[in-house]
């Protein structure tokens, strides 16, 4: 199945924001479904599951089909599908752009904190005496917050490679083959 890219909009935000309709489309994963199957399903009025129905519709998530009887059946259409069950791939896209942009934000992170100019002051007087001059630097939650995202992309990136790898190593065997 070739992957479906799905438009979010705020239109398609409000359609996936009710619980309801999130139910429905994962009943409707299952198995194509009428109107009265999935109220009795999800013990809900017919005309609250056709509200809902009618939204998920516009949103083209899901469609009806007639089969040549007085049914209606509601079926997922691809972009639902894909909705419901992402692409093995973007996940771990997903992943390695996350792991890649804490990877970054930590080494700039790290780079200001390092190249942070030292400015000398002087120490509030003492009773009597004047305050020796102090070099002061970068503030050290830059270089907390520079360790930590290196570290957090760091370990993404390395998860995202590990599930890649794992993907194409499961895919290179056919089901019934047992790997040891």
């Amino acid at each position: 199945m070739e992957p479906v890219d799905i438009v979010l909009t705020k239109d398609t935000f409000e359609v996936l924001a009710s619980e309801t309709r999130l139910t429905i489309l994962k009943t409707l994963n299952t198995r194509r479904m009428t109107v009265t199957e999935l109220a009795d399903d999800l013990d809900l009025a017919k005309s609250t599951i056709h509200h809902h129905l009618q939204r998920l519709a516009d949103a083209g998530f899901v469609a009806a089909g007639e089969d040549g009887r007085a049914w209606v059946y509601y079926a997922l259409t691809p972009e639902g599908r894909a909705l419901l069950q992402p692409h093995g791939g973007v996940r771990i896209r997903i992943l390695l752009a996350a792991g890649l942009a804490s990877l970054a934000g930590g080494v700039c992170a790290l780079a200001a904190f390092l190249t942070a100019p030292i400015r000398e002051g002087a120490l509030p007087p003492l009773a009597g005496g004047g305050g020796l001059p102090v070099p002061e630097g970068a503030p050290v939650e830059l270089l907390i917050a520079g360790v930590a995202l290196v570290l957090i992309g760091g370990g993404l990136v390395v998860y995202a490679c590990v599930r890649r790898r794992n993907k194409c190593v499961v895919g290179d065997f056919p089901a019934d083959t047992e790997v040891t």
